[in-house]
């Protein structure tokens, strides 16, 4: 019986030695693994942040754009103004140059009638004087004829001051409309003048604007143009860590393989060194080295063993934390190891392989199969994780939680 403890012994102790000869290129490969999903989080991140960036750009260029537009509708509006003022401005001098020509007319008329008024005056009064005025009536053959001499003298003296009067009411009137197309043309100039400024001042705010949409136009194709190449380098590390993960993957499997083997050859070579013994029915061996699970509570560790609640605790061989997964692949693998303890899950949750409880380790550390104190009783190391490479002495203890 002690002989067959110690040819388990150098089992074990020759699978440790496989496992341990294969842990360390399976960290370095999962330190690899870790930092490369570290940087494609970083990358994403940074992407999520840039797209935030792009949003923001895009929607100042929309206000930009929306503001654009309706400066260009002003200054359009302005335009026409302009050009209808303009033609204002072009009829009124028309209207000017017309009424510059009557005035001018109407004034020469005046002048005219100004002269042959003072020229009929003089003569009027120069043959009025005396005895003219009389002998021009009173040499008339008859009455009538001297009635109408004396009215023929007071009617053309009426007619010529009615006549001044006329063109003197005409050239006033010539020249007050002269001056009402004078001032309209005075107040066509002013409001041209505003126009004209608000259509300069809306013109500088469109170059303005339209310099400002150009700028985010050319930092959004800027931040797309970075975000491109980020995304192309996140499918770049995503190719990077699917390898990766192959590649631990081919690790553990081969790792576990070459311990089954050197394990297989160990248990031959010490089953060949052993003396013969009586041959002892194969369910009764299996109950030699096997034994039957033995529903256990946890170790006198008091208030300081692993609870669900007491997510995290320094248990007797370092820090512990708990998990909770499918175990199959990791029972999976620990038979591959030639272990065929049963798998089951203990009334406090825990999970259990045989009489041990199911741990995490870092296998470079603790090598799979190997056997540790923790809080919850004495585990068997089944499983890693990421976890192993910030804390190589931390266990992970899986659990129904």
């Amino acid at each position: 019986m002690i002989r067959n403890w110690k040819r388990m012994g150098a089992v074990f102790m020759a699978a440790a030695v496989v496992m341990s000869a294969g842990a360390p290129a399976y960290g370095s490969t999962q330190e690899e693994l870790s930092n490369a999903q570290q940087k494609k989080s970083e990358a994403e991140s940074e992407l999520q942040d840039m797209q935030s960036k792009i949003e923001a750009l895009e929607s100042k260029k929309g206000e930009a754009e929306a503001y654009l537009r309706e400066l260009n509708d002003q200054l359009s509006e302005l335009t026409e103004q302009l050009d209808d003022l303009q033609q204002q401005y072009s009829e009124k001098q028309q209207e000017l140059d017309v009424i510059s020509l009557e005035l001018t007319e109407a004034q020469e008329d005046e002048e005219v009638q100004r002269k042959n008024m003072a020229l009929r005056i003089q003569y009027m009064y120069e043959n009025s004087s005396g005895t003219n005025r009389l002998a021009s009536i009173f040499s008339a053959g008859d009455f009538t004829q001297m009635l109408n001499a004396a009215t023929d003298f007071s009617q053309l003296e009426s007619y010529d001051r009615k006549m001044l009067q006329d063109y003197i009411d005409s050239c006033k009137k010539v020249e007050e409309k002269k001056k009402e197309a004078e001032d309209q043309q005075k107040e066509i100039e002013r409001v041209s003048a505003e126009s004209e400024q608000k259509k300069s001042e809306i013109q500088q705010l469109c170059d303005e604007t339209q310099q400002q949409v150009e700028e985010y136009a050319a930092s959004i194709d800027s931040e797309e143009g970075d975000a491109a190449r980020l995304i192309a380098s996140i499918h770049e590390q995503q190719a990077n860590i699917e390898g990766l993960e192959r590649k631990a993957a081919d690790e553990v499997a081969a790792a576990d393989a070459a311990a089954k083997a050197q394990q297989e050859a160990a248990q031959q070579e010490a089953v060949q060194a052993a003396p013969q013994q009586i041959s002892v029915p194969q369910t009764q061996q299996a109950a030699q080295t096997t034994p039957e699970p033995v529903e256990q509570a946890a170790p006198g560790y008091g208030s300081g063993a692993l609870t669900r609640s007491a997510g995290r605790i320094n248990g007797p061989s370092g820090e512990e934390t708990y998990y909770n997964m499918d175990m199959s692949g990791v029972v999976q693998i620990m038979r591959s190891m030639g272990n065929n303890d049963e798998y089951w899950v203990r009334s406090d949750g825990v999970k259990m392989l045989g009489n041990y409880v199911m741990v995490a380790a870092n296998l470079s550390v603790r090598p799979r199969g190997s056997l540790v104190a923790t809080s919850l009783g004495t585990g068997i190391v089944c499983d890693t994780g990421g976890f192993a490479i910030s804390n190589p002495t931390q266990l992970d203890i899986a659990t129904a939680w």
